[in-house]
């Protein structure tokens, strides 16, 4: 009989794409038990603004390594000696019954931590080249959940059982019509909506270009644009967009994804996991510019992989970004008929279960730890 209770940790943040498939794996868990959660990002990621208070949190000091010089690099090594004294402080206290981590620089400390003090663990990699944390890190954790088979010949020194699970999508992501999703934005119903968003923290090459075209497309095809710019280039395009007469409502970071999906005809992003595990579940026409700078070229393999099936048209970030970008987006607009049979295509990619397989995955942890401690009774 599976367990329906008990403590878990969850691991991960610096940015959403570490963070959502924590907060899907967890409303799953809930759904089929009483566990207690806890989850542990850093002092100032992006998991800070998008965990819903209803769960426990914690903070340690921790941040990414950069691969390029920084004094910030000097710090690393003291971030890492007390991001895991936190982390034993916070494991010892909660006392888990398993910790999960999502990836990133986050998960680290705390699942390591747990690892040496023998508590079952379970990490979750979402890319199609898993990151240099979930390399270290599968070679202590106890479960290793990963998003295609393909994930695993990255994957050397395995210690415990690996699972293909697909990347966990949010429940709580429910799409509306229309009509009802453009009215927090302002927008109108009966006009084309291009949503663009370049991950969880924007994309200024993909801003750039957006702007350099929009004005035909504000005039022409009368669009109107939803855009996350990312905190960092907000005020840029943000003052960009004042100067426009109406049909441009620019945020900084939308919360309400659901609605921005809801409200959108066309979409343009990049092309990482959640991002594209979000867009299959949406099935809508969309553009993937891949950042070009990502591990080991992974978001553009990824919109390769979505491209070759129809269901996005995949525009690489080069000098001719403009162009390409202006051309997919008319293409959509004068032929909507194929933009939605692109979006239907998204179907065959579609894993609406898997974070349900994780939950599955950490309830069997959950269930072995408790057989381990009767049997010592």
């Amino acid at each position: 009989m599976k367990p329906t209770s008990g403590k878990i940790i969850f691991a991960g943040g610096g940015t959403g794409g570490h963070v959502y498939p924590a907060l899907a794996t967890m409303e799953a868990l809930l759904q089929k038990g009483n566990f207690e959660l806890l989850f542990v990002g850093s002092y100032r990621g992006i998991e800070n603004q998008i965990i819903p208070g209803s769960f426990l949190y914690k903070k340690i000091w921790i941040s990414g390594f950069q691969r390029f010089f920084t004094l910030r690099n000097l710090l690393f090594p003291l971030k890492v000696l007390v991001s895991l004294f936190q982390s034993l402080l916070i494991v010892l206290k909660f006392k888990p019954d398993v910790v999960v981590g999502t990836g990133g620089y986050v998960s680290g400390p705390v699942v390591y931590t747990a690892a040496k003090l023998g508590i079952p663990t379970l990490i979750q990699e979402q890319d199609s080249y898993p990151g240099v944390t979930t390399r270290l890190l599968s070679r202590y954790s106890d479960t290793v959940c990963v998003p295609y088979q393909e994930v695993l010949q990255h994957l050397k020194k395995v210690k415990g059982e690996t699972v293909v699970t697909g990347v966990p999508v949010r429940r709580s992501l429910k799409l509306i019509s229309k009509s009802e999703a453009v009215l927090p934005w302002a927008l109108k119903a009966d006009q084309p909506v291009i949503f663009i968003f370049g991950g969880s923290q924007g994309a200024h090459s993909i801003n750039k270009a957006v702007k350099q075209i929009a004005r035909p497309l504000l005039q022409k095809y009368r669009v109107q644009f939803l855009w996350q710019s990312g905190k960092n280039n907000y005020p840029e395009v943000k003052e960009w967009s004042i100067a426009k007469e109406t049909g441009v409502k620019v945020l900084d970071y939308i919360q309400a994804m659901d609605l921005a999906y809801s409200a959108a005809d066309i979409i343009i992003s990049r092309a990482g996991a959640i991002t594209l595990a979000e867009l299959a579940m949406v099935q809508k026409p969309c553009i993937l510019i891949p950042y070009p700078l990502a591990a080991a070229q992974h978001q553009e393999k990824n919109a390769q992989t979505i491209a070759a099936i129809g269901a996005a048209i995949l525009v690489k970030e080069d000098e001719a970004l403009e162009i390409k970008l202006m051309e997919a987006v008319v293409r959509l607009l004068d032929h909507p008929d194929e933009a939605a049979a692109m979006g239907r295509k998204w179907q065959k990619v579609y894993q609406p279960e898997a974070a349900e397989k994780i939950a599955d995955q950490i309830i069997k942890l959950v269930e072995k730890r408790y057989e381990n401690q009767t049997g010592k009774n």
